[in-house]
């Protein structure tokens, strides 16, 4: 009876050290996102999976406007799903001028490659300002290690 427990807990204790070994290859703005050292705008990681990194770079990119069109009062439809926006962004590189702007300044990126059939993931750390039509005063990023 000891001896499966034992083998059980070994195992389990392997498994836990591995996945946290792996995670250490992350930059650390990946595990613990940077604090803005200004009151003009906050830092945002958004991650997108892709076939590609133009498919999984659009995700990550419609993330950030998602996740950020609240806080900046950004005009979503309720029919803009993250579909939507992933497909204005392939299609359309060049955002059109609106009554809103949403000043965003991207600082880092890493690229995770997956399985040949599930393509990468893409990290990238963002500075977003806190409200809209404001030009915040991005601070220099440097490390992105």
């Amino acid at each position: 009876m000891k001896t499966p427990c034992l083998l059980l807990l070994f195992t389990l204790l392997c498994w836990t050290l591995s996945v946290n070994a792996q995670h250490n290859d992350y930059p650390s703005w990946i595990t613990e996102r940077p604090v803005s050292g200004k009151k003009s705008y906050y830092y945002r990681v958004t991650i997108g999976d892709g076939e590609n990194y133009d498919k999984a770079y659009a995700k990550a990119f419609a993330r950030a406007i998602l996740e950020s069109s609240w806080k900046l009062g950004v005009e979503v439809k309720t029919s803009d799903d993250l579909q939507t926006i992933e497909d204005n962004i392939s299609s359309n590189v060049e955002v059109a001028p609106s009554r809103m702007t949403l000043p965003m300044n991207k600082v880092c990126e890493y690229v995770e490659p997956l399985s040949e059939k599930m393509g990468v993931r893409i990290y990238i750390l963002w500075q977003i300002a806190k409200t809209g039509n404001v030009a915040p005063d991005f601070d220099e990023f440097v490390n992105c290690e």
